[in-house]
């Protein structure tokens, strides 16, 4: 789990809400414009909501898809969303869609998993069977072609868009140093404070957390197999979707926290870890990527440069 630490610098403020069931978080460097920055993020979240959620009927991505011309943020949002399909290999597809909801993740699966003491829910038998691949998806300028019987999911790599976004158009309006968080993906810009915007990394709740400083301009993002885990009547399944067999990945690694230089490549490749299981050390290695993986059995491994530890 990655989250904002609580206690932030005495020369930053915060504002936090809740949308898609993660935590909103922004931190802003001049506390006299927190309300303008919440307000700035808040209306691109939203945007970006209206125009790309697999579990919104009244989305645009609901209806698109004939070949006719998206609007330029779809546009953009399934563009990204193929490029990471792309470098990771189909590893993080977003032709999943389907099969997410064959495993119960439908829209109603957010008010299930918020009013129980867990989230665990019972959806009924399992109905998998293989995708078609997020290379049958066409998109030509802004015309988007979706083959029938495909439903995309953008969520993984959609919501670290939006951190990236929101970051860069707070600081570019307001000239100021900001941080946003969207559960556990989290975009900086502008100038950080003096020793950084301090991060919490930690795999469950009441596990010890290690305090890590980011520096303006960087990003970070975690991907897990127990944040949202859910029962069916045939097993114990998450989100984090193997497109060769329609199952939930095997869970070979609790988490897997990436830092890079935007939220998307950090999400990107910190999911596609997960998918990868035991081939993801070599993998990481290869990218040179910044990683720590916690293992089934909370062993920690670290990989590239590791962001340093946050000041007390």
């Amino acid at each position: 789990m990655l989250s904002v630490a609580p206690e932030a610098p005495p020369t930053v403020a915060t504002a936090q809400w809740t949308l898609w069931d993660e935590p909103v978080r922004v931190q802003v460097t001049d506390r006299e414009q927190l309300d303008r920055a919440a307000q700035l993020v808040d209306g691109e979240l939203r945007a970006i909501d209206v125009a790309a959620s697999r579990l919104r009927p009244d989305s645009e991505l609901a209806s698109a898809g004939d070949g006719s011309e998206v609007s330029p943020l779809l546009a953009e949002l399934v563009s990204v969303a193929l490029t990471a399909a792309r470098e990771t290999d189909g590893d993080v597809d977003p032709a999943v869609g389907a099969m997410l909801t064959s495993l119960g993740y439908d829209p109603d699966f957010g008010a299930l998993v918020t009013t129980g003491a867990t989230r665990h829910v019972q959806v009924g038998p399992l109905a998998v069977y293989r995708a078609p691949s997020w290379e049958e998806v066409r998109l030509e300028g802004r015309r988007l072609t979706i083959p029938e019987g495909v439903t995309l999911d953008l969520s993984v790599t959609m919501r670290a868009r939006a951190v990236d976004r929101c970051a860069s158009l707070v600081a570019a309006t307001l000239d100021m140093g900001v941080l946003v968080a969207v559960g556990g993906d989290i975009a900086t810009a502008g100038p950080a404070p003096r020793s950084g915007w301090p991060l919490l990394v930690r795999d469950g709740p009441v596990d010890p957390a290690a305090r890590v400083a980011l520096p303006g301009g960087a990003a970070v993002s975690t991907a897990s197999s127990h944040h949202r885990h859910w029962d069916t009547a045939e097993e114990l399944v998450h989100q984090i979707v193997d497109p060769e067999t329609g199952h939930a990945a095997r869970p070979v690694w609790r988490t897997a926290t990436v830092s890079a230089f935007s939220a998307l490549r950090a999400a990107a490749v910190a999911h596609a870890s997960l998918a990868r299981g035991v081939l993801a050390p070599s993998w990481l290695q290869g990218l040179g990527a910044s990683a720590r993986l916690v293992d089934e059995d909370r062993g920690l491994r670290f990989f590239g440069t590791w962001p340093t530890a946050a000041e007390t």
